[in-house]
């Protein structure tokens, strides 16, 4: 396992990613003072934007119901958990955007190579327990 979101497991198939960004700053208020330079005023942590990218060989591999659960992820508006492969826990990230690109489209309109970028962003706090249940009844459905 490369990355886990939520229920999607991503790794080398089906569900690949090869590229991970992300920052990590603080926000700082500037005080207007006479006669010298503003100065900063820590008040917290920063936005924390982290983005995953990769491609998906469907005719190959499958995976598009990785990307079908991504979809539902981005529509719920409720975070999940992002744990790297080597167990290190990121925290709980809401899926603002999932951007599909389809290329090499066979006779049903499916992309043979689809590359995917999926933007998050880092929540102040962890999902309700009932959307963490809505998410595993989903695994059953």
């Amino acid at each position: 396992m490369l990355y886990q979101l939520g229920t999607v497991q991503f790794d080398v198939a089906p569900v690949n990613v090869a590229e991970m960004e992300r920052e990590v700053g603080a926000d700082f208020a500037a005080k207007d003072i006479v006669g010298g330079p503003r100065p900063r005023e820590f008040v917290g942590e920063a936005d924390e934007p982290l983005r995953l990218s990769g491609t998906l060989y469907p005719g190959k591999f499958g995976g598009l119901g990785g990307l079908s659960t991504l979809e539902t992820m981005a529509r719920s508006g409720q975070p999940q958990m992002l744990v790297r492969g080597d167990g290190t826990v990121f925290g709980w990230y809401f899926l603002e955007r999932l951007r599909q690109k389809q290329g090499y489209l066979n006779n049903q309109g499916i992309g043979r190579e689809i590359t995917f970028e999926i933007s998050l962003m880092k929540s102040p706090k962890a999902a309700s327990s009932q959307a963490m249940l809505g998410t595993l009844m989903s695994l059953f459905a």
